[in-house]
């Protein structure tokens, strides 16, 4: 399914050994996303078939990363830097105690994290182990990008070293993570965290974009409050600035941007809508899914989602709830359905997926890899209704077919009339299909479905033949997809921040 949709990258949840699944009691159902690290430089053995002989995950891990280059798909390793499972009984902190964790003055664990304790990344030894052990993974088992959990709570000093030494012999290595601000209590002064807000002092890190994932649908941490696609006013201007790659207040270039509407953590992007929108029918909440999809997959920067979400993910537990915390849940809850596929419905929304994906990677327009560059051919079209938000794209940029673009997002309940530029327009995306191939050629006034995008090229070229070149992401670098499943946890992702490589090193 991942080679058919034509994702790039697959983002494992953590694979190195953790310490919340018992190794030596295969024969209980157990389960666990693994935040819980124990030996960084090893992979876990409740995912190999003899966790007792230490040479067997280690093969197998490498055999599973080869199996997927052989594919084309690239391997991204979920790491978490930023804690450890248990502080006191940790090697360095055996060795030397409290020397890899902070500490408060009244000598108790500093819990940023929330998970017990914070690493200190800032201190010499730590910030050395932390660069090597992410060298080694590259090296030794040939991982193609590391997404950082919690790494708000790293030092930039520390991030850089890492992305300096393994570009150093990988250059097409890429690096995103959760740049949250949270407290911590750091050993020395001068350092600054690796936060969205301190995101120019670490250029070739990206983060996730909760601006846009909350927009879209609503906070996170609220779940019945709406967004943008199922029914929230006011959010224009603030759609404008991410759907450019340039999120308010801390985004300053698209390369930066990772824009998702669902990961692993907290209710599946189906289920989030399902929970603010009691009173919608299914085809209603279908049609807010895929324009949140249409959103984030056609903006600026880098698309990422969960696995899944491309044919309605639902984490429904035994109770009939919705699980939105699913760490430690059985397979029942977070299985992929993939007998879903077999219904129409579900198989329709992964065809809009796929044509979404199609369309992006298709148009080098649309992976401008600088502010500059978005600003010069993408501009925000004004005076529009209320709830709608729409963009004219220019065609002059190197590789790319079309001789222009117009992006219309509706997110009202009816029908919408937008007047378009001059000439005809090839129609490529609407509320029910999507792709590189014309649906139907337009002209004068579009006529956009409620709830739904419709994209417009101008010109001959749809974008079968458009090539990656400078000043653009490759189009390899286009999707990012998250993955659960109960052998393997993934998620998945698709880009670099480089310009130049392949996807999948052999």
């Amino acid at each position: 399914m991942t080679k058919s949709a034509r994702y790039t990258h697959l983002h494992l949840l953590p694979f190195y050994d953790y310490g919340s699944v018992d190794e030596t009691k295969l024969d209980t159902p157990q389960f666990n996303w693994g935040y819980d690290p124990v030996n960084y430089n090893v992979p876990e053995g409740s995912y190999s078939t003899d966790p007792y002989h230490g040479e067997v995950r280690v093969k197998e891990a490498k055999e599973m990363v080869k199996t997927l280059h052989d594919n084309d798909i690239s391997v991204v390793m979920d790491v978490v830097y930023n804690h450890v499972y248990n502080a006191g009984e940790f090697c360095f902190n055996v060795i030397v105690p409290e020397y890899f964790s902070r500490v408060n003055d009244n000598g108790t664990y500093s819990n940023g994290s929330g998970c017990g304790n914070d690493t200190a990344s800032e201190r010499s030894m730590v910030k050395k182990y932390i660069v090597d052990s992410v060298k080694y993974w590259a090296d030794e088992y040939h991982i193609d990008g590391f997404r950082f959990d919690l790494v708000g709570l790293l030092d930039t000093e520390t991030m850089n070293e890492v992305i300096e030494k393994v570009h150093k012999d990988h250059p097409d290595v890429i690096f995103y993570g959760e740049g949250w601000s949270m407290q911590t209590s750091l050993t020395k002064e001068g350092y600054s965290m690796t936060t969205q807000t301190n995101s120019t002092e670490v250029p070739e890190m990206a983060f996730f974009s909760d601006t846009l994932r909350d927009l879209l649908k609503g906070n996170t941490f609220s779940t019945t409050e709406k967004g943008f696609v199922s029914g929230a006013n006011g959010k224009e201007k603030t759609l404008q600035k991410c759907f450019m790659g340039l999120s308010p207040e801390w985004c300053t270039t698209p390369s930066q941007s990772v824009n998702y509407a669902s990961c692993h953590d907290n209710l599946s992007l189906m289920d989030r809508i399902i929970r603010s929108t009691p009173e919608a029918s299914v085809e209603e909440r279908i049609r807010m899914n895929n324009l949140a999809a249409a959103i984030y997959m056609i903006a600026e920067g880098v698309p990422f989602m969960q696995a899944g979400e491309e044919f309605l993910r639902s984490k429904v537990k035994a109770d009939g709830g919705l699980d939105e915390n699913s760490y430690a849940s059985p397979d029942s809850v977070n299985s992929l359905k993939w007998s879903n596929l077999e219904d129409e419905q579900y198989q329709n929304v992964f065809q809009y997926y796929k044509g979404l994906i199609a369309f992006r990677k298709a148009h080098p327009v649309l992976r401008l890899d600088n502010a500059e560059d978005v600003k010069a051919h993408v501009t925000p079209v004004e005076d529009l209704d209320d709830n709608v938000v729409a963009f004219a794209i220019t065609g002059d940029v190197d590789g790319e077919t079309a001789d222009g673009m117009y992006v219309i997002f509706n997110a009202n309940n009816e029908k919408k009339e937008v007047t378009l530029p001059e000439g005809n327009w090839n129609v490529c995306i609407n509320d029910t299909l999507a792709g590189t191939d014309t649906i139907e050629t337009i002209s004068g006034t579009a006529e956009v479905a409620p709830v739904s995008a419709l994209i417009l090229v101008k010109g001959d070229g749809n974008g079968s033949t458009a090539v990656a070149s400078a000043g653009t992401l490759p189009a390899w670098m286009a999707y990012v997809f998250t993955i659960l499943v109960a052998v393997v946890i993934g998620a998945c992702s698709v880009w670099s921040q480089k310009k130049a490589g392949k996807a999948g090193r052999k």
